[in-house]
């Protein structure tokens, strides 16, 4: 068992994605992350004029992708450190074999 399943409960990277991509502009990612001040500032500023809610919807996308590829740590960490959890694929790439990542 992974020390960041030890520590609570991880957040699901897919749907911190789709927050990102849909209603990034008002932070709903970063609340949904646990990160309060950046996601009122990222609301107060329009996800910094856009910029700020591209490269964070892109980090979640690569991080998803990545994770589908068998990657264990992820640039995107939520508000207490910790991993998210779950990759683009219902099955992941880990040492040379597929491993179902959504229903474990």
């Amino acid at each position: 068992m992974e020390s960041n399943n030890l520590q609570g409960k991880r957040k699901n990277r897919i749907f911190a994605l789709i927050l990102s991509m849909f209603f990034g502009i008002f932070g709903i990612d970063r609340f949904y992350l646990g990160k309060w001040k950046s996601g009122i500032l990222k609301a107060l500023t329009l996800g910094g004029l856009l910029l700020w809610w591209f490269i964070d919807a892109a980090i979640l996308l690569f991080d998803a992708f990545f994770c589908s590829l068998g990657r264990e740590k992820g640039m995107m960490k939520d508000a207490k450190g910790r991993d998210l959890k779950y990759g683009l694929s219902m099955y992941r790439l880990k040492n040379g074999r597929f491993e179902k990542d959504w229903f474990k």
